[in-house]
């Protein structure tokens, strides 16, 4: 990766010049969890005020376009600005003389815009320097890898073979066929400056599981994102497709996307008094199971989310916490050694916009801190099986109404973007309806064909 720190625009550009670069593959996050991109010319993809039509945060993931305050045929769509962050700008070796760079994006006054997955977790980053605080987040995904298919057809797990037909984990005999991809994608992730420091096959035809480097919260995100973006490309140049769907098959395990993380100060994991989880560690984790139910809308934010929710595949169904509990939404982890103290949330789905879970947890935690919260008592045996932790909503309808009705949200993070991604959940959900009334199901016609 290309060592910009301190670097302007100008000086990074002109380096790269020298490097040889010429084209610039601009990213952008997107609320669902993607990346949208564009491929700019050196001189352009490296300078100040690129411009985007507002409809970016107007797509759904599959760009359905749905209206808002923000981005409207009333206000023509317009333009908002994007600036390169240059603490992301790193060289692509896999694409001859090309760099990637992600953008904050400006609305046209040049505040940053609220909409901006990037703007919403710097919002809980500086709340976190103001504290004293140094955050560390680390993402792991699970996914399910398929032989794509050569017709030019929609990819679909329903015509699509998965790399193995066997259920498997912590494997690498069973689809010897991927060591390669492994070690190609551990090592493309290496040069970009985002380690992947784990992977292997997971539970399930075709799982596999990867685990990224800690980082503090915003190279952790992009890292996550630009994970899933070059995974599918480097899946796509080798005749495969891999999904992030939080759920497949419903005879598998679903996709988790789970996010570990600790609070540093000089050096220190503060996590850790020396003897056990420290005080701020209990305030943390109170913060995070307080706000769970809200952050339900971030983590799992799709209709597909919640077909992932099962306890007996290790999801989560409550605000509970637990010493290396993998039951409790927030599994405490102190072993091996005590400076790697740290909290795990399993609520996320692979699906998650890494962005909205990591600002939204670290928001939360930062909340029971200041508050000085405690926590319930740690989970023993099943957390889901506890009745005394606050259930969490079990679909995307509720998920929204209780997100938006967090004055804590509304504090952290603005109406504006609190009131934009109500919207643009509550589109998706009144997607998914229209398409149930439109549709004859698979459940009615065995119901209903013959025996009427």
């Amino acid at each position: 990766m290309s060592d910009t720190t301190g670097e302007g625009l100008a000086e990074v550009r002109e380096r790269m010049r020298a490097e040889g670069v010429r084209l610039v593959q601009i990213e952008v996050p997107e609320l669902d969890g993607g990346l949208r991109c564009k491929l700019l010319a050196l001189d352009k993809g490296l300078s100040d005020g690129i411009g985007w039509s507002n409809i970016i945060y107007g797509l759904t993931t599959a760009d359905d376009v749905y209206e808002s305050p923000f981005s409207s045929y009333e206000n023509g769509f317009a333009d908002v600005f994007g600036t390169p962050d240059t603490a992301t700008v790193c060289r692509l070796p896999w694409r001859q003389d090309t760099v990637a760079a992600l953008i904050d994006v400006h609305d046209p006054d040049g505040t940053m815009t609220p909409e901006c997955p990037r703007t919403m977790l710097r919002c809980a980053v500086d709340k976190a320097a103001a504290m004293g605080f140094q955050p560390r987040f680390a993402v792991e995904y699970e996914v399910a890898i398929y032989y794509a298919d050569d017709d030019g057809a929609p990819a679909s797990p329903a015509t699509l073979t998965p790399v193995s037909r066997t259920r498997n984990a912590y494997s690498l005999v069973r689809m010897p066929g991927l060591r390669a991809l492994f070690e190609t994608f551990m090592q493309r992730m290496e040069d970009v400056g985002t380690p992947v420091v784990s992977m292997h096959t997971e539970l399930g035809r075709g799982a596999v599981e990867f685990a990224l480097a800690h980082a503090p919260p915003l190279a952790a995100a992009d890292g996550a994102m630009r994970a899933k973006a070059y995974l599918k490309e480097l899946c796509a140049e080798r005749g495969l497709v891999v999904t992030f769907m939080a759920k497949v098959d419903a005879d598998m395990p679903g996709s988790g996307g789970h996010v570990h993380q600790s609070l540093w100060r000089d050096g220190e994991n503060v996590f850790w008094d020396g003897t056990g989880p420290s005080e701020t560690a209990r305030h943390y984790a109170a913060g995070q199971i307080e706000h769970l139910p809200a952050l339900v809308a971030l983590c799992m934010a799709n209709i597909n989310s919640y077909r992932r929710r099962d306890w007996q595949h290790w999801v989560p169904l409550n605000a509970s916490w637990g010493d290396d509990n993998r039951s409790a939404a927030l599994r405490l982890i102190t072993r091996p050694v005590p400076n790697g103290a740290r909290f795990e949330n399993r609520l996320p789905g692979a699906d998650a916009n890494a962005y909205l879970a990591i600002g939204g947890m670290l928001a939360a935690g930062l909340d029971g801190i200041e508050r000085g919260l405690a926590p319930p008592p740690l989970c023993s045996g099943n957390a889901a099986l506890d009745e005394s932790y606050t259930k969490l909503p079990a679909k995307l309808a509720d998920a929204v109404d209780v997100f938006e009705r967090s004055a804590f949200l509304r504090r952290s993070f603005g109406d504006r973007f609190v009131d934009h991604y109500v919207l643009s959940r509550r589109y998706e959900l009144e997607l998914w309806r229209s398409w149930q009334e439109s549709h004859v199901s698979a459940w009615e016609h065995e119901r209903y064909f013959e025996t009427i």
